[in-house]
């Protein structure tokens, strides 16, 4: 019988996030460093560079996303619900409504990314299929929703925890 190992799932999808979002950083910051060295000792500049570091940097921001969601470190509302159970069921909720918007990201970014495709689009000056940018739009939410999910759980837990904890 097949059994999943959910740590050990967890833990390849960190270290793919992590390499992401730490290559991206290299990538565009050497790209970019490069073009303005290039641009001021030779008065040479690489619209190519550009785009490709233009790229670089949607992946970035949509990997960037991933560990902040997978880190719960998005925004949140504080102040009505600030402790007990209506904190606890506002989480559960704010997480809902999280995953909600993000199936709905989900299937829109599946649908671009078929259009993309179906359209052969390409970059203007690299005259790379755009589905390589594109694609980042469904990965990354993939991603997302994923840790949304994972972070529903532990609310979901920790309400039936606090309910069973005052109820003894």
């Amino acid at each position: 019988m097949l059994q999943i190992d959910f740590e050990r799932i967890m833990h390849w999808m960190y270290v793919i996030e992590d390499i992401g979002r730490i290559t991206s950083i290299i990538l565009m910051t050497g790209l970019v460093a490069l073009q303005v060295l290039f641009r001021i000792f030779f008065e040479w500049s690489s619209p190519a560079w550009e785009e490709a570091a233009r790229f670089i940097m949607i992946w970035s921001i949509f990997i960037g996303a991933i560990v902040t969601t997978r880190e719960d470190g998005h925004i949140k509302m504080g102040g009505v619900f600030n402790s007990g159970a209506k904190k606890k069921w506002f989480d559960v909720v704010e997480k809902l409504v999280c995953i909600g918007f993000m199936i709905v990201f989900v299937v829109w970014s599946w649908e671009f990314a078929v259009y993309s495709v179906e359209k052969s689009m390409q970059s203007i000056v690299l005259r790379l299929p755009l589905i390589v940018v594109h694609i980042s739009f469904l990965v990354c939410s993939l991603f997302i929703v994923f840790h949304f999910i994972v972070h529903l759980a532990r609310n979901v837990q920790d309400l039936i925890t606090f309910y069973r904890s005052n109820r003894a």
